[in-house]
């Protein structure tokens, strides 16, 4: 039984990846999409995964077999639990690049990839992509596509239950005018029995997840978790047993203890992501104001602790609901 946080561009940087660990021991982290050239030229080859990170996959998109080696041997040395290729990103920018969801197309040239990886390293390598490309909802090229890559040696898919639309829509609109097909999701998972099928779209409710968790291997969520960051409180409790319980000033705190200097410097990257920690409640007006004067001033990030020496009442109020 899995739970694995979508990688998000923009999102799912080091800083929220943190907070979600606090907040959930059991969850799959993921990184944010890194092209192989910005892995390569970029300042992220020196990062390296902390203990708390622990289960992290990376996630990587390209088209270049030789960048894909190059990539590997770089992961191999950062800490990384699963190198994961990006086949499903519908944005033209990343069309353009060719790569993202167009790989859908071109099963060889990603199977090729898979090999290359494989062949440099022990760390598992699977793949997150659609069900298909533009209207066809016929099954036949991502059928192709799975088997093919599989026989390369990749066993593990993240499927988001939705077709990428290349053209006349934006990215943001390909993670909902798409209608969502769990059918056809379960349809890949009975075809292809010997291979890890992963949920991935639309996903919001408890009760949806723990339904999911039934049939298939794992459940992602995305948008769902950045927008509401304490729900994972409630997946912890519910899909994983664990009673513990926590404020939301004792997440704050323990956040700011695991920052290290340059990163507590940091205030609109350290911060932005604590914006929807109080989301839906009588707080979350304040607390968004609060984070923003605060990014705003010369207070160090410590001053956090004021908030809820002057929100008290309402604090106890919030955390006993």
């Amino acid at each position: 039984m899995k739970v694995f946080l979508a990688p998000m561009v923009g999102r799912t940087d080091k800083y929220f990846r943190k907070l979600v660990r606090i907040i959930s021991p059991n969850i799959v982290l993921f990184t944010e999409m890194i092209t192989v050239d910005s892995l390569i030229r970029g300042s992220f080859k020196k990062y390296l995964v902390n203990e708390t990170e622990h289960p992290l996959v990376i996630q990587l998109a390209g088209n270049d077999r030789n960048k894909f080696i190059e990539c590997t041997k770089i992961v191999s040395e950062q800490g990384f639990d699963e190198i994961n290729l990006n086949i499903g990103c519908p944005s033209s920018k990343v069309v353009k690049g060719g790569f993202g969801a167009c790989q859908i197309e071109d099963p060889i040239k990603v199977a090729q990839y898979v090999e290359a990886i494989k062949a440099q390293t022990n760390i598992p390598v699977s793949i997150k992509t659609r069900l298909g490309l533009g209207y066809d909802h016929d099954l036949k090229n991502i059928k192709e596509f799975i088997r093919i890559t599989s026989e390369s040696g990749c066993d593990t898919y993240y499927i988001h239950a939705r077709n990428a639309i290349l053209n006349g829509i934006s990215t943001r609109k390909n993670r909902s005018v798409p209608p969502l097909r769990y059918h056809d999701v379960l349809k890949l998972k009975e075809l292809f029995p010997h291979i890890n099928i992963y949920i991935n779209g639309g996903i919001e409710d408890i009760n949806e997840i723990k339904k999911m968790l039934d049939t298939y291997d794992g459940v992602m969520i995305g948008r769902k978790i950045y927008n509401n960051p304490m729900f994972l409180s409630e997946v912890e409790h519910i899909i994983f047993s664990n009673s513990d319980t926590f404020s939301i000033q004792d997440i704050v705190r323990e956040y700011i203890s695991r920052l290290d200097a340059e990163e507590a410097l940091n205030k609109q990257y350290a911060l932005k992501h604590l914006t929807n920690l109080y989301k839906g409640t009588a707080l979350s007006k304040k607390w968004r104001i609060y984070l923003h004067n605060l990014v705003n001033s010369d207070q160090r990030i410590e001053n956090l602790e004021n908030f809820f020496v002057e929100n008290d009442y309402e604090e106890k109020k919030v955390n006993c609901s």
